[in-house]
């Protein structure tokens, strides 16, 4: 009789060990974030997905899948060339989207949350020259 039931036991422990198993599993799904560089008319774009790690930055991620190159400024982190392509100040320059939409932050301290779309083009630099104009303000020239 002891038999019968420590088999009983072990069976039904078996059951629902495997299914908390399946739930927790169906949980746990990876969240992957979606790398796009955008290198204008000087080579071919290319997409990759990464996984999504908690508290990684947008330019930690880039730095997983391209050679970057990385300038201070103030006390910011401009990225300067992805892969070789650098950024000629006044002319082009590296900006990132975040699911379509204009980054609110600086790349080196923007947080994923792990459901982005990143997407980093090379273009036309439209900042440099606002802030050159606002630090010959600032200046009095």
């Amino acid at each position: 009789m002891n038999k019968i039931i420590g088999f009983i036991t072990a069976i039904i422990l078996c059951v629902s060990s495997s299914a908390m198993l399946k739930s927790w599993a169906a949980n746990q799904t990876s969240k992957n974030i979606t790398m796009e560089i955008n290198y204008g008319d000087v080579q071919p774009s290319r997409t990759v997905e990464i996984p999504w790690i908690e508290g990684r930055t947008v330019l930690e991620m880039l730095q997983t899948v391209a050679e970057v190159e990385t300038h201070p400024v103030g006390e910011y982190v401009m990225v300067t060339s992805i892969d070789g392509i650098k950024g000629k100040r006044g002319e082009m320059a590296w900006y990132y989207k975040v699911n379509g939409k204009s980054a609110d932050k600086i790349a080196y301290s923007k947080i994923a949350n792990g459901s982005e779309h990143i997407q980093w083009v090379y273009k036309e630099d439209v900042c440099s020259l606002k802030v050159d104009s606002k630090n010959m303000a600032k200046k009095g020239n």
